[in-house]
């Protein structure tokens, strides 16, 4: 009977252990995954103006506004697309980053991000 009770306490700890790691995990990449979802559906509703507002910083310096609205009314249409991963990194005296793989119409595309100004914004693979 001990046995049994004492296996039992063991798995509630590991069950509890496994869900707060899963909770940690989730929050640290939650806040990524979000961002660039509500980029992706700006660009699919055409809102470009709004997909730009959350570009970061080192690409709104190297195009405008108008030339990223240009460039992505050119682009086909953004459809359904479903994120697949999302991983979170960060070092020591350096920006955190992310990357947040999305498939949508067949092909995988990998979207970074990095934390800017309280916030994430998508830097690359746009």
């Amino acid at each position: 009977m001990a046995a049994v009770v004492a296996l039992l306490c063991c798995a509630g700890a590991f069950t509890a252990s496994g869900v707060w790691f899963f909770r940690t995990v989730q929050g640290a990449t939650a806040p990524a995954r979000d961002a660039a979802t509500a980029y992706l559906d700006d660009v699919r509703a055409g809102d470009h103006p709004a997909a730009y507002a959350r570009l970061c910083d080192e690409l709104r310096s190297q195009v405008t506004e108008e030339e990223f609205a240009r460039a992505r009314a050119a682009e086909p249409a953004l459809g359904n697309y479903r994120v697949t991963a999302t991983e979170v990194s960060s070092s020591t005296g350096s920006q955190s980053r992310a990357e947040v793989t999305v498939t949508a119409a067949g092909r995988e595309q990998v979207l970074i991000l990095v934390e800017e100004g309280g916030g994430w914004r998508v830097c690359g693979g746009i």
